[in-house]
């Protein structure tokens, strides 16, 4: 009997103490805490190849594992594969899986194919991924999306079971930071053939491999919640015993988010600056990241103002305007910016915008009427177009605005108005092409230079602006194959084209703020919508 006591002790014991196998001491302390984090959406679809939004990459992220996981400070560390290593320049690198890692059903091995479909299926051209863009780093990835080349023709190929090999059309030293990021995710092609056009829609329908998995049959009820559990199959650690996901105010109150994560009602939330401020004073702890840029946005395609799509017409209203004066009012807190991409964002392993430097914005022209009626005789109208600026409801950015009618209404003798909205009533207005100029905000969606200079590529989904400009296209192009000294080249001319071009004017770089609960540690936060890691989240 003794010996049976003394068994079922031990194994006791190590249900503990497995689940948190390299686990400092700290953590250890930490481990086995529930976290609430309030989701402002229901993800469409969590399948890692398609879905789109923070929402979807918070979960994803905890479901699924990449190649590679960024520690706190961005930097890849092992996921999926163990090791990895480059070759011929950065132009090839072989990563090696975990040996005995599985699905969360607890008896399918991730291995190498899992990878090569995953890629594969993200640029095909009958998936119609819109979040493939970092993927065009792959040998021959543009040929396969256009349909050009067969997928097996992709730079990916599993070596053997545990071992693939990754090929690249030119030298990326951080590749592996991009393996981190959900379209990058493995997907098993049985399981996903067995979904019958379902992959990522409910709980049946969701196979991953990373640190939790989804709350048995009730754990996803649609409108209301997703619950998360920790996996027991995931070879890492995981220090949360669970991650609940409400949607909606009717599963928890975030009508005050400074009350609700400082009283502990969500341990995480996304804030504005004002609002970080203040959960500061309330002892909560506060990440932020310089990854927006606000400036003056012209509308080419308006069905209000058509003259905007004359050149002059645009530069006689930029030029007419000191962009000196218009600094005196940029919000409080807010830098000043040298170019349309924001600081946070990085190339080569560095800050893109410290090795760059800022572009040469244009000057205030001598004579912007006389450019107008230039322009206006080039369309054969005799007047300016009616202009209604909108900005959001900020006192500072309103002075702003108005200072730029007051130059307007003086220099063309028409009277121009303004029109403050809330920043989700704005950012809705610009992203239907309901404005004419607006003072707004661009966020890449990924950490390149070229997430954002894409935005204004000819055709392209987030171009708010209908700017269509073959040399600027084929710049944006350029620097998406390019790296070191000539893509630096290559973007800086794209962000100049754009001021030079009336537009877009970069004027000062916003902030997305994120808030951790009183006692709450541990948790990462990501820029550009890249989501939340809570797999090392404790409190105290």
């Amino acid at each position: 009997m003794k010996a049976l006591q003394s068994a079922a002790a031990l194994l006791l014991c190590l249900f503990f103490v497995l689940p948190f196998a390299g686990c400092s001491r700290e953590e250890e302390s930490n481990a086995g805490k529930s976290f609430t984090y309030h989701l402002t959406r229901e993800p469409s679809t969590l399948d890692p190849q398609i879905a789109q939004g923070e929402d979807a990459a918070v979960v994803i992220n905890a479901l699924y594992e990449g190649l590679a996981r960024l520690d706190e400070d961005g930097n890849a560390v092992p996921g999926a594969a163990e090791s990895w290593e480059s070759s011929d320049g950065f132009t090839t690198y072989t990563f090696h899986l975990k040996e005995g890692a599985t699905w969360s059903d607890g008896k399918t091995p991730v291995t190498a194919a899992d990878f090569v479909y995953a890629f594969q299926r993200a640029l095909e051209p009958q998936t119609a991924s819109s979040t493939c863009e970092p993927m065009l780093c792959l040998k021959n990835a543009r040929a396969v999306q256009a349909g050009d080349m067969a997928v097996t023709e992709l730079g990916v190929y599993a070596q053997d079971e545990y071992t693939l090999v990754v090929e690249l059309e030119f030298p990326l030293e951080d590749f592996p930071v991009l393996t981190a990021s959900p379209v990058f995710m493995p997907c098993n092609q049985e399981f996903f053939q067995g979904t019958a056009g379902r992959y990522g829609l409910n709980y049946a329908c969701v196979l991953g491999n990373g640190p939790f998995v989804i709350d048995g049959r009730y754990g996803w009820d649609p409108g209301k919640r997703i619950n998360l559990t920790a996996s027991r199959t995931y070879q890492g650690t995981v220090l949360p015993s669970d991650l609940k996901l409400p949607l909606g105010s009717s599963e928890v109150d975030v009508s005050d988010p400074v009350e609700a994560v400082a009283s502990g009602t969500v341990d995480a939330i996304a804030l504005t600056a004002e609002e970080a401020a203040e959960a500061e004073e309330r002892g909560c702890t506060i990440t932020s990241f310089q990854d927006t840029v606000w400036g003056l946005c012209f509308n080419l395609s308006s069905a209000s103002a058509p003259e905007l799509a004359n050149e002059n017409v645009r530069k006689a209203f930029l030029l007419s305007l000191s962009r000196e004066a218009l600094l005196e009012n940029i919000p409080s807190g807010a830098e000043a910016a040298e170019g349309a991409v924001p600081p946070a964002v990085s190339a080569d392993g560095g800050s893109y915008r410290e090795q760059a430097g800022p572009i040469a914005f244009p000057a205030q022209a001598e004579d912007p009427a006389a450019l107008m009626q230039a322009g206006l005789a080039e369309l054969g109208a005799e007047s300016p177009p009616s202009i209604t600026i909108l900005c959001p409801e900020d006192p500072q950015v309103t002075a702003m605005v108005n200072s730029i009618l007051v130059v307007w209404n003086n220099t063309f003798g028409q009277y121009f108005n303004m029109a403050p909205l809330e920043e989700s009533a704005l950012q809705s207005r610009v992203s239907a092409g309901d404005y004419s100029v607006a003072l707004c905000s661009f966020q890449p969606g990924g950490n390149d230079p070229v997430a954002l200079l894409s935005l204004f590529e000819t055709g392209a989904a987030g171009n708010v602006t209908g700017f269509s400009l073959a040399e600027y296209d084929s710049l944006v192009e350029q620097a998406r194959f390019q790296s070191g000294e000539e893509k630096l080249a290559s973007c800086l001319a794209a962000e100049t084209m754009l001021a030079e071009r009336a537009v877009f004017l970069p004027l000062y770089y916003g902030e997305h703020c994120f808030a951790s609960a009183p006692g709450v540690t541990g948790v990462v936060f990501r820029p550009y919508g890249g989501g939340i890691d809570f797999t090392r989240a404790g409190k105290e």
